[in-house]
């Protein structure tokens, strides 16, 4: 999500300006499509080769940020090993970390541009399972370590010069919470829902696109959702400039513009799961709330997760809900959780971490029903009169949550 740029032209009635929409139309929590508009490319602070590490600066910003970038830590070309004069450096993270026995601490390793990059994946995760070995060396539990690599996607600086490929040959201390109490409640969420063999709710999403002046449009639309497990399913999206629904049988998808009164059918005989992966996997065509759908539900909302945090209670739609929030490399999300025998999802909320202006995506749910208190029809669909059948591929570009006037350009 959040990963692939685009650009595209955005009319308004009062100007006509260009800019670039980041998104990634993909299968998410509780997202059919993320998006971001803004103008200008990366934008390079001072490079300044001879920062220097500082031991109070690398724990008051763990105290106050959560985060800290190490740089030139000594790392020999192409090496995971450390070099000499780097011990001091890992000696005061160990010192940190005992000094505050309550903290995890998640350590990313990154690279610069140079060489390719799978190479350098696999690099910035050895050196930072280095940095790890050492701190467990030095008598730190190395349950309270996490180590990941992002490679050389994630730059702070320009790879054009030898300065910004120093800057960005660099490990990232990430502070994170681990809280059980948290996990426990998503997973009895998600054990609810896989053994409901029939819910039904109806929900209110917003979308934000952020523009070239920072400036965040909101795009709203409602929709309503029937599954019958472990085969069928009908859901509804309406946004004032798309009106969709869609129907499964159990061996057929129907997809209908009806604002445009076209529709398409795709075979895929199977349950709702295989119908979500084969959608996402095949077409591109995400379903709404697709992975509180399927039945490991807690599996595919875990997927990437390395902080998480029980913020107590909420009141949504009048009912008193568990406030928990989730954070992986790309986005964060909070969700709300009503509290009692029927554990299920009322809110959830999901910013981005990657995209300039943070934009988020957010869906509350109303008219939860389940079990025998879900109408069901038959699943069968009836196109409307004079309806046209068309190829998916004709009409996937109808059922996006962009309306016209945010026109599609070159990729970039």
């Amino acid at each position: 999500m959040f990963s692939t740029c685009i650009r595209i032209p955005v009319r308004t009635r009062s100007d006509e300006t260009r800019n670039r929409l980041c998104g990634n139309i993909a299968r998410s929590v509780f997202v059919a499509v993320a998006v971001v508009v803004f103008a200008n490319g990366p934008s390079w602070s001072q490079e300044d080769p001879g920062r220097r590490y500082s031991k109070e600066a690398m724990q008051q910003a763990l105290e106050t940020r959560d985060q800290y970038d190490i740089y030139g830590l000594r790392f020999g070309v192409g090496k995971s090993t450390l070099e000499p004069g780097a011990e001091k450096l890992v000696d005061d993270i160990a010192t940190a970390l005992k000094n505050f026995p309550d903290w995890g601490l998640r350590i990313v390793g990154h690279t610069d541009a140079s060489g390719e990059s799978e190479t350098n994946e696999h690099l910035s995760l050895e050196r930072a399972n280095t940095i790890k070995a050492a701190l467990v060396e030095r008598g730190i539990d190395p349950a309270r370590l996490l180590a990941a690599g992002a490679g050389q996607t994630r730059p702070i600086a320009s790879n054009e010069t030898a300065g910004g490929r120093t800057l960005n040959r660099r490990v990232e201390l990430m502070r994170f919470s681990d809280s059980p109490e948290a996990k426990k409640l998503l997973k009895g969420m998600s054990d609810y829902l896989a053994t409901q063999k029939a819910i039904s709710f109806a929900y209110d999403a917003n979308l934000q696109a952020v523009t070239n002046n920072d400036q965040k449009l909101g795009l709203a639309s409602s929709g309503t959702i029937i599954l019958s497990r472990p085969d069928k399913l009908h859901t509804t999206r309406s946004g004032g400039f798309v009106d969709v629904e869609s129907v499964f049988d159990g061996t057929t998808l129907t997809l209908l513009g009806k604002n445009v009164n076209k529709y398409t059918q795709v075979e895929s005989p199977g349950t709702v799961d295989q119908l979500i992966d084969e959608l996402q996997d095949k077409y591109g065509l995400p379903l709404p709330a697709a992975d509180l759908l399927i039945t490991n539900s807690y599996d595919e909302l875990m997927d990437g997760v390395y902080d998480s945090k029980d913020l107590g209670s909420g009141v949504i739609n009048g009912a008193e809900c568990d406030s928990l929030a989730f954070r992986k490399d790309d986005v964060d999300f909070q969700i709300w959780i009503t509290q009692g025998e029927q554990p299920h999802p009322c809110r959830m909320v999901i910013t981005s971490r990657t995209i300039k202006g943070s934009p988020e995506y957010s869906v509350q749910v109303r008219d939860w029903k389940s079990g025998d208190g879900v109408t069901l029809g038959d699943f069968k669909f009836q196109p409307p009169p004079d309806a046209e059948k068309i190829d998916v591929k004709d009409l996937k570009q109808k059922l996006g949550e962009l309306p016209d006037n945010f026109i599609v350009g070159d990729s970039k």
